[in-house]
């Protein structure tokens, strides 16, 4: 009886792991530059990008045709209101926060 409760155990256990990744949530921003401009001290040529951040993540992946060619550190903000849509916002050449719609919350950059 102990071994079958074991293995029963072991499955609800198993299940549970396999579950947790479907709660976690990604927010992301397309970003199309036309000139140079940098996000935590990486250099972002002009191009496409696509910028994505895990819910309470510590970091945001930038991704450029498809590929991650960084990850640079961030950290979440709470904003006075929710956002009316998503958002890069810039001081000079350089990325200083992203806004998600509908969040209240927000990641800047140092």
């Amino acid at each position: 009886m102990r071994l079958r409760a074991h293995h029963y155990l072991s499955i609800l256990a198993a299940s549970i792991l396999v579950a947790v990744p479907v709660w976690a949530h990604t927010d992301s921003v397309q970003l199309q530059l036309d000139h140079p401009v940098t996000i935590s001290g990486t250099q972002l040529k002009p191009g496409d990008y696509n910028l994505k951040v895990e819910d309470s993540g510590k970091d945001v992946n930038i991704f450029h045709d498809g590929n991650k060619i960084a990850q640079v550190p961030c950290k979440w903000v709470q904003l006075s209101k929710k956002a009316e849509y998503s958002d890069v916002q810039f001081t000079k050449n350089r990325i200083t926060e992203l806004d998600f719609h509908g969040k209240t919350q927000a990641v800047r950059f140092n």
